[in-house]
């Protein structure tokens, strides 16, 4: 079952899976998102809330979920995923590859900014800012928007490759607010690239966010990585400029 509620005020389709899914729960929100754009003459955001896997009754009900993806993806302009379940906070990042709507995972506590999000019509700054004031080795930097290939070609993949030949070692501190919205296909590439071919290069990296999906998967993987990896809350921003900026002490109790 598929619980459907339309909220103009705000620009957005909210949708609530509960059990198990049918072909007519897609075919009925497919119905309702044209329906929102042909009556308000513009597309709505989806905010979905997920509590765990969805559950599809039969192939009939899983090709009408792709067959809605598919068609709406080139039409939504933003997805939210409203979820605290582990293995789904990695969803946005993934169906990001697949999709041409922007999608952004937030926590089950962040259900008003994700519905703020899903329904803003605003252009936003997009791709990386560098940030100022930070010793030579360190290359600070905030992502905003979607984050493409050219933000990696242009400013990221130089600037480390720079930096690694002047100082060998490269200290990298990412900032990802609330205003990160995810990484395009070439970008999620790009990012494989740059941590293949300068496996080495980095002594630190320093993630401030408290994007709950992306810190759980730094998390992760920080175990695999060569370097000192600490992860900060927004709040904590000074002493993540702090910890990437000091002489060699380890990650303070708490952040790594």
């Amino acid at each position: 079952m598929l619980n459907i509620d339309v909220d103009p005020a705000r620009n957005v389709i909210l949708a609530r899976p509960e059990g198990s899914l049918a072909a007519s729960d897609f075919e009925t929100l497919g119905r309702t998102i044209d329906g929102y754009a042909g009556q308000h003459g513009r597309q709505p955001g989806l905010v979905v809330f997920l509590k765990g896997l969805p559950h599809w009754q039969g192939w009939t009900a899983l090709r009408a979920h792709l067959d809605l993806v598919r068609r709406q993806s080139v039409v939504l302009p933003r997805v939210a995923v409203v979820t605290d379940v582990m293995g789904l906070s990695y969803v946005p990042g993934i169906a990001n590859v697949f999709v041409r709507a922007r999608l952004r995972q937030f926590d089950a506590k962040e259900q008003e900014e994700a519905i703020r999000w899903a329904g803003s019509t605003e252009a936003a700054p997009e791709g990386y800012q560098i940030l100022d004031g930070f010793p030579e080795n360190v290359i600070a930097i905030r992502a905003t928007g979607e984050v493409t290939s050219a933000d990696y070609d242009d400013k990221l993949i130089p600037l480390v490759t720079e930096e690694a030949k002047s100082h060998g070692k490269v200290r990298l501190l990412m900032v990802l607010g609330p205003d990160f919205e995810g990484y395009s296909a070439g970008a999620i590439w790009d990012d494989a690239r740059l941590g293949l071919t300068h496996w080495r290069s980095f002594e630190r990296v320093a993630l401030v966010s408290d994007i709950g999906w992306i810190t759980r998967a730094v998390k992760l993987f920080s175990p695999l990585m060569p370097s000192e990896v600490a992860i900060f809350p927004l709040a904590a921003m000074e002493a993540a400029k702090a910890w990437i900026s000091a002489a060699g002490e380890a990650a303070a109790d708490g952040h790594a």
